[in-house]
């Protein structure tokens, strides 16, 4: 059995279980993960995004077998056994390809499903929840839709898994999750309260996809189909988000208790602890997380910045000037966050740094900014920080430094920085149900 099978059937007989996904491609990021992972003996489920990572590279410029390399290279480097690293893919379907026709869209789909699988990838999230160029806009876009096309996509996966058995013969067979929140993946655009799924609609969307998949001759897989995604009435802003409130999700929570699947949880970003584990305690066994984890980064890379422009006063020639060279990158380059930065011009200046929205992570891997970052890190390198200046920015990383849990180096300090998130939700899901030691 999959070990998120596992994980999710001890949360639905309702034991403190779940498991977190980190959803990035960021390196410091997987590396944060990976670590923590190794630290706390719990297994880490690292799940690439159809935009991210395609057969045609996406926005990282990588392939689904490059991930999967990249990661398990990064598992290696930090010596965590390949065994506690599960790969997975995020809202994997016609997404990046809805300007073309349902036949070159889904075409696109299955082959990235495929792909996926043949890269080792074992969770994967059907998501046909968007229109496509050849869907009428002026009909309503049905529920049977989305779950003939996402049944489609797991037929695909399923004949490529008996491929990869054959070289593989000790993988567990691939588990599926269903279903989409109603904003687009990244963020609502439009602040206010959310929604909470209706449970008669969350029921039916299961109903319509067990029936997609008999339909399809697959009917014997929908017991591998873990997980529902449904809007939780969480989401993050511009500035603002919204707290879980698990008044408002009573009805909902009831009726996924009588269901084998359980709630997965996307849009998860920034809540507290104390509602993650609430979640968790309410059926969202797979809580989902991204832009918070590079908005740690970020936090950490602006806060070693402000101690570099000490250390170094006497030098400015010697800066790295990260700050000043994620900003001039986004400004040349703005497809990325213009549509998500809507205020006046000192407004879209805060946004572009410090927004919940985080688009500062598709620049990350541009050359200048990561040319600056390894110029930043570099300057600090050495024991070259200055206690009481750690004190200062960092005082978390600080007293860490003072107690020898971490070393005074600022590559570690960073990764200490994404880890205290993480550890949000290590608590939140009792370390993957292990119990917190």
């Amino acid at each position: 059995m999959h070990i998120v099978q596992r994980i999710v059937r001890e949360n639905k007989l309702g034991h403190h279980a779940g498991i977190w996904s980190c959803c990035s491609a960021n390196e410091d990021v997987i590396r944060a993960a990976l670590l923590k992972a190794r630290k706390t003996g719990t297994p880490v489920l690292i799940e690439s995004t159809s935009n991210q990572v395609n057969q045609m590279g996406g926005y990282t410029h990588m392939t689904p077998a490059d991930f999967s390399s990249f990661v398990r290279r990064i598992a290696q480097e930090v010596g965590l056994a390949s065994s506690k690293v599960i790969l997975g893919g995020d809202h994997l379907g016609p997404l990046p390809w809805v300007d073309k026709t349902e036949a070159e869209a889904m075409k696109n789909a299955e082959d990235l499903v495929k792909a996926c699988v043949e890269a080792g990838y074992s969770k994967i999230h059907l998501d046909t929840s968007m229109r496509v160029a050849s869907d009428n806009p002026n009909e309503p876009f049905l529920t049977k839709v989305c779950a003939v096309r996402g049944a489609k996509l797991c037929l695909a996966c399923e004949v490529a898994f008996e491929e990869y058995r054959k070289f593989h013969p000790e993988a567990c067979a691939p588990i599926y999750v269903i279903g989409s929140e109603v904003p687009v993946p990244g963020g609502d655009l439009n602040s206010g309260l959310v929604d909470v799924t209706a449970p008669e609609d969350a029921l039916t969307t299961i109903d319509v996809y067990r029936e997609a998949f008999e339909e399809l001759g697959i009917g014997d897989v929908f017991c591998r189909v873990v997980g529902l995604v449904v809007e939780m009435g969480i989401e993050f802003h511009e500035f603002d988000l919204e707290e879980y409130d698990r008044r408002r999700t009573v009805s909902l929570v009831k009726a996924m208790r009588n269901v084998p699947l359980c709630i997965e949880g996307h849009s998860s970003d920034y809540q507290t602890v104390e509602n993650l584990e609430r979640m968790c305690e309410d059926g969202v066994a797979v809580l989902k997380v991204g832009p918070a984890l590079t908005f740690s980064l970020r936090e950490a890379l602006f806060s070693l910045e402000q101690i570099e422009r000490e250390v170094y006063a006497d030098k400015p020639e010697l800066f790295s000037n990260y700050r000043q060279t994620l900003e001039q990158v986004m400004l040349e380059n703005p497809v990325s966050w213009e549509p998500y930065y809507r205020g006046s011009g000192a407004q879209q200046r805060i946004a572009r740094a410090y927004s919940f929205y985080d688009r500062s992570r598709y620049y990350l891997s541009d050359e200048r900014v990561a040319s600056a970052r390894a110029k930043l890190l570099g300057n600090l390198s050495g024991n070259s920080i200055p206690l009481c200046l750690l004190s200062q920015h960092l005082p978390t990383q600080y007293f860490r430094v003072r107690s020898g849990e971490i070393r005074n180096e600022a590559i570690d300090i960073v990764l200490d920085r994404i880890g205290d998130r993480i550890d949000c939700y290590l608590r939140a899901t009792n370390n993957c149900g292990n119990g917190v030691g």
